[in-house]
């Protein structure tokens, strides 16, 4: 492959993450060398196929098709022109114009750049990515199925299902890469008791901070159990009196809250001297926690830049004491969150 080609590639792959997603170029941007440059393809790699499953262009059974056809780039021993063969049909099919866009028809790009990280890491993401893929399909298709205009989880389990294909099995992938390093491989069997809760605490955050947005797509993560509790219709939860919105928060937040308690377990299992890890776990942690106090008090779903700013300088001293880390997210634990059980 032409080495200015390749230069460029991974050029815009590095300019396209925090217009895709400014969260998680924040923690990226921490991670130096071959590990930088692993997480930074496997991510925008999920993050095309979340597209796919998550865009309001096209409908369940075309998002279905596209996403059993992206699957196929993941799986066997494919070379890279391949790949590239069975991606480009996949790029040409929206009118919007969005940085998604951009990325999905940019992303045989991101497939040059992840054919350009050791072999190693491919084999990793590419089971990972798959089944990804394969859990999405399935609740498009519980989606399809229902022919409701508005699409209801069932219970707490089914919700912790779809966080795990979305998010938990990101959480997998990255402590199979953190692991390939010496001083973190020790503790990889404490890690991986830890490494899908990550992602669902993360997750959890998202669909509390986003539940009204999620509606207009036709999608309530908010389980039936929750809403019949609460004398909830889906369509209505724009407009919930501030006991229903209280009440939702507070039973949504507690299994986030379970799963954010071992996220700080799992930070504490990363040596100090892997300092640009640390930090790449810090910041989404200490992030969400903060943004769940915010939404228990009522004070908005979205952390200022200022607050941003603020807490990013915290994330530092906690880079180096897990005591600090700890006090912080025990003090609001305690003033503001409830656990399970």
């Amino acid at each position: 492959m032409d080495g200015q080609v390749l230069k460029e590639d991974w050029e815009y792959c590095r300019n396209i993450l925090p217009k895709v997603s400014r969260t998680f170029a924040l923690n990226i941007e921490q991670l130096e060398g071959e590990i930088y440059r692993t997480v930074l393809i496997g991510y925008l790699l999920f993050r095309i196929a979340d597209t796919f499953e998550d865009n309001n262009y096209r409908d369940e059974k075309h998002k279905i098709a596209d996403l059993k056809d992206l699957s196929v780039l993941f799986e066997g021993d494919k070379d890279l022109s391949e790949r590239l063969k069975l991606y480009e049909p996949l790029k040409f099919q929206w009118k919007e114009n969005s940085h998604e866009k951009e990325l999905i028809e940019n992303g045989h790009r991101v497939l040059r750049c992840y054919f350009d990280i050791s072999d190693k890491y491919i084999k990793i993401i590419n089971p990972l990515i798959a089944e990804a893929i394969e859990g999405m399909i399935k609740f498009k298709n519980l989606k399809l199925k229902s022919r409701d205009n508005i699409f209801q989880l069932n219970d707490t389990r089914e919700l912790e299902e779809y966080c795990y294909y979305v998010a938990g099995i990101v959480g997998m992938m990255l402590t199979k890469i953190f692991c390939q390093k010496d001083g973190i491989r020790n503790n990889k069997s404490e890690l991986e008791k830890y490494q899908i809760h990550f992602g669902l605490a993360l997750q959890l955050v998202n669909i509390i901070k986003d539940y009204e947005k999620d509606i207009e797509r036709g999608w309530c993560y908010i389980p039936l159990t929750m809403t019949q509790k609460y004398k909830i219709k889906p369509e209505s939860i724009g407009s919930l009196s501030i006991e229903q919105q209280q009440g939702i928060i507070r039973d949504l937040s507690r299994p986030a809250v379970t799963y954010l308690d071992s996220t700080l377990k799992y930070i504490k299992l990363l040596p100090m001297e892997e300092r640009s890890i640390r930090m790449f776990c810090i910041i989404p942690f200490v992030l969400a926690y903060r943004t769940l106090v915010k939404i228990i008090r009522m004070e908005g779903n979205k952390l200022s830049r200022e607050e941003v700013t603020y807490l990013l300088d915290m994330c530092n001293t906690f880079a180096e004491s897990n005591n600090s880390l700890e006090k912080d997210y025990l003090r609001l634990k305690e003033d503001y969150f409830e656990s399970e059980g």
